[in-house]
């Protein structure tokens, strides 16, 4: 898992709690011409949940663990879901890391 997108460029980001289970989290796409970000990739570390937002090429294969659940309007807005063990969440961003939840 490797940052890519600073964390300016993702703001505002949003969490969710929807069950025991799972969170909803919302972020926003930065705009660019030949890249975007279909969802996100995590990970257990510890009593943490680390996610990294993925970036992917327009045109080529792109798998991210969690595929964002709406489509891309002029919102510019992305949105997960990931299981949730009720431990923090941390977002992994280029240039600094920050719990998220709770």
């Amino acid at each position: 898992m490797k940052p890519l997108y600073p964390k300016a460029v993702v703001q505002p980001v949003t969490v969710q709690k929807l069950s025991d289970h799972e969170i909803s989290l919302r972020y926003h796409v930065f705009p660019e011409s030949s890249h975007y970000s279909g969802g996100v990739n995590y990970e257990k570390a510890g009593d943490a949940l680390k996610i990294v937002i993925d970036r992917c090429g327009i045109g080529e294969p792109c798998q991210p663990m969690a595929k964002t659940t709406i489509p891309l309007d002029d919102k510019w807005e992305a949105e997960v879901r990931l299981p949730y063990d009720g431990g923090k969440v941390i977002l992994v961003h280029a240039d600094a890391e920050e719990q998220i939840y709770p």
